[in-house]
């Protein structure tokens, strides 16, 4: 398959997907919680810390490379800093299908992620589903752990076959062709690369949506989306013709789409090399602010973001690099 280019994405801020099944556990709504953790839940039962807060104040205290790194024999010898300054007591399981457990954890693990190690906690977690056989990038995440008090809402995910969801590429058409003319001037400067298509036709093709996640707040809706334009392929293209994907966060008031958007995109061929997506965890409550939890990966890299979001912004709090291919050469 052809390489994509390696590039940078056009970001273009504008004035100033499956659908979520709700999370059933049982339950009261706890109190507020003044801190804890947060850990991506791989489908072989380890967890992976990767954020924590006190208040509203997030870090990433979690060990990412272990060079250098002495590692624990046991729960006990797992350093108190490594969780943001305290030891979590209990955890429990938000999973993908919408139902939650308590989980226990056992012991520290070694996994790997692409060709680097990464230090995890073994649970007693045990899956429905077969684990996949190695190597598996992205590893298939089962949901997302949190420590004691910490509940987890759904992010609702729009499906294809809701009414608004042809209307919302017609509506985003002028913003998607000034974004990728951004990203393909971009390129032409740094590359020295030109478009085998020129503008006036590029602008001729559609976009498809592709995945569609949003949260309402008061009389706002904020999304998150992805999006592609694809071009035929040409001789030289082997089959595989060149694709614009498009991804970010785009906000509706009072059922209307805002003038103000943050969109990127990305030059890539039909193979999607260095393209990445969300997998949204859901969203938690720290205070009166509002959380979306997600993995963004692809084939090449994979991280885990906090991102706050707010009615006229979003804003990542947490970006905690998990591994890519880079560690294999």
């Amino acid at each position: 398959m052809k390489r994509a280019f390696v590039l940078l994405t056009a970001v273009v801020c504008v004035g100033a997907s499956h659908l979520a099944q709700p999370f059933r556990a049982a339950q009261e709504v706890p109190p507020p919680v003044e801190k804890g953790v947060l850990a991506v839940l791989r489908r072989d039962g380890i967890l992976f810390p990767f954020a924590a807060f006190r208040g509203t104040v997030w870090s990433a205290p979690w060990p990412g490379g272990l060079k250098d790194v002495e590692l624990p024999v046991n729960l006990v010898s797992i350093p108190e800093r490594w969780w943001g300054g305290w030891r979590p007591d209990s955890w429990r399981a938000w999973l993908m299908d919408g139902t939650s457990r308590e989980i226990r954890a056992l012991a520290p693990a070694q996994f790997r992620v692409h060709c680097a190690m990464r230090l995890g906690v073994r649970t007693d977690y045990r899956p429905q589903d077969e684990l996949p056989i190695l190597p598996a990038e992205p590893f298939p995440k089962d949901g997302l752990a949190v420590s004691a008090g910490i509940r987890l809402e759904p992010i609702e995910i729009v499906k294809p076959s809701a009414p608004e969801w042809t209307t919302l590429a017609v509506d985003l058409l002028e913003h998607f062709d000034r974004v990728e003319a951004s990203e393909v001037s971009t390129v032409a400067a740094n590359a020295r690369w030109r478009h085998p298509f020129a503008r006036e036709m590029r602008r001729k093709l559609p976009v498809k949506i592709e995945s569609w996640y949003r949260t309402r707040m008061e009389n706002t809706v904020v999304s998150f989306i992805e999006a592609v334009r694809s071009y035929p392929p040409r001789p030289e293209d082997e089959g595989c013709g060149l694709e614009t994907v498009f991804s970010g966060w785009i906000y509706h008031e009072n059922g209307r789409l805002a003038k103000r958007m943050d969109l990127g995109a990305r030059l890539t061929y039909c193979d999607r090399v260095n393209a990445s997506y969300m997998l949204p965890f859901g969203r938690i409550q720290v205070k009166d602010r509002i959380y979306w939890v997600a993995q963004y990966s692809g084939h090449e890299s994979e991280w885990y973001g906090v991102t706050r979001l707010e009615r006229t912004r979003v804003t990542p709090v947490i970006d905690y690099f998990a591994g890519s291919q880079e560690s294999c050469r």
